[in-house]
């Protein structure tokens, strides 16, 4: 670690990404003690609770209930503590009996399920995740997953390294994207995440150009702001603001929203477009289209759309796919489809092709986002030939009186019947 110079406030959720081996949870380490830094400092106020390696701490020979007491009081907790805590943690842990029996008995699941239920009941004022959130089976990992989103609304300081880039984006309030040693990025979670997995996925030869372009970026406090300002859901207004410029006001007169039609918004582009190429392949004529082919972006629920684009090569290629993937305004990822099963096998140099992707819209009202993705297989490995992240925006119209609620709309309907 080198030049590492940030501030955390208390209640922010700071997100750290960056490729194997750049530092994350050497960082982690530091901050929460584990490691000496050779130079500089590191100020804490609040209790620590790290969860890094987790069951790391645990003795062997000890039983699970007494690894509990040990675990605990190395992280400073009194016995009387730990007692008011117990049964919240045998009843997160789920390890029944096994509590009863030396550690060594256990599976490498079970000590960090009993390490996981330690860390997380103990109420610590700043929390520290490196990677923990895939404890377990399916149903743990669900029951680990809610009870981070708990620490996450409750004002808790909380440093989470990840290489699940949805988790950033859907739960950092900030992030930072380190390499070797040193941060390199630092600002909104969505446009660090995109600026990390375009650097990620550069060819080598690219590297070190993309590096120094991100760290310039960082300096650009313009451009960071421009991700902090959200796209409006409010149509309306939008369809308003666009009329001031627009000569062509009928078009805008002519949308029933009673009626739910589907319309264009001239204007209505993302700011936020950021390209990843390799190779000389280029993507073009990107357009989301109604069934009768019309340019649309304000689309309504549960009706048919074509998700269009061109692809045109200036090199040879085999094996490949397209794909695209829909998200939130936040970054978190709907649905992705990498469509190998109907790869080109061959293609040529001067080719050109078009996509049409055709998709129901089960999105609940909002904004979303599409991204595009080309790659190919040479010698069993995947080549990222180029992509575009938030190609396309689009909003799906609101609903008077809508009855369901969250991302998506999978038409559910309730029948009751009297029995008795």
């Amino acid at each position: 670690m080198k030049n590492i110079n940030l501030d955390v406030q208390k209640g922010e959720i700071l997100g750290i990404v960056g490729v194997n081996g750049s530092g994350k949870s050497t960082l982690l380490e530091i901050v929460s003690g584990i490691l000496t830094p050779s130079s500089g400092s590191v100020q804490t106020k609040g209790r620590i609770v790290a969860l890094i390696q987790l069951g790391s701490g645990f003795n062997p020979e000890f039983t699970g209930l007494e690894n509990i007491y040990f675990y605990s009081s190395v992280m400073g907790f009194s016995k009387n503590e730990i007692d008011e805590k117990l049964n919240d943690i045998l009843e997160f842990a789920e390890i029944d009996q096994f509590i009863y029996q030396p550690l060594k008995s256990y599976s490498s699941g079970m000590r960090a399920r009993l390490a996981f239920a330690v860390s997380v009941n103990i109420n610590p004022d700043i929390l520290i995740l490196d990677e923990v959130l895939s404890v377990g089976d399916e149903l743990f990992r669900r029951k680990s997953f809610a009870k981070m989103e708990e620490f996450f609304l409750s004002g808790k300081t909380i440093l989470f390294v990840s290489h699940a880039m949805n988790n950033i984006n859907e739960l950092c309030t900030r992030a930072i994207c380190l390499d070797r040693g040193e941060l390199i990025l630092e600002g909104p979670p969505k446009m660090v995440t995109t600026h990390y997995l375009k650097y990620l996925f550069t060819s080598p030869k690219n590297k070190k150009e993309f590096r120094n372009a991100i760290i310039e970026l960082n300096s650009d406090e313009y451009q960071k702001k421009s991700y902090l300002k959200p796209l409006t859901n409010d149509v309306t207004n939008d369809v308003k603001r666009i009329e001031k410029v627009h000569s062509n006001k009928m078009m805008f007169k002519e949308i029933k929203y009673h009626e739910q039609e589907a319309f264009y918004l001239p204007e209505f582009k993302p700011k936020s477009t950021v390209q990843l190429k390799n190779y000389d392949v280029d993507i073009k004529d990107i357009y989301l289209k109604n069934r009768e082919r019309e340019k649309v972006n304000a689309i309504v629920m549960n009706d048919e759309y074509i998700f269009s684009y061109r692809i045109k090569f200036g090199i040879d290629a085999i094996q490949v796919a397209t794909g695209i993937g829909f998200k939130t305004e936040k970054g978190l990822l709907i649905s992705n489809a990498n469509l190998h099963y109907n790869r080109i096998e061959k293609v040529k140099k001067g080719t050109e092709y078009l996509i049409e992707c055709c998709f129901k819209c089960i999105f609940m009202p909002g904004t979303y986002f599409i991204n595009i993705g080309i790659n190919s297989i040479e010698n069993g490995e995947r080549k990222v030939l180029n992509g575009i992240n938030d190609a396309a925006v689009f909003k799906v119209l609101p609903v008077k009186e809508l009855q369901y609620a969250g991302l998506v709309h999978c038409g559910q309907k309730i029948n009751i019947r009297k029995l008795v």
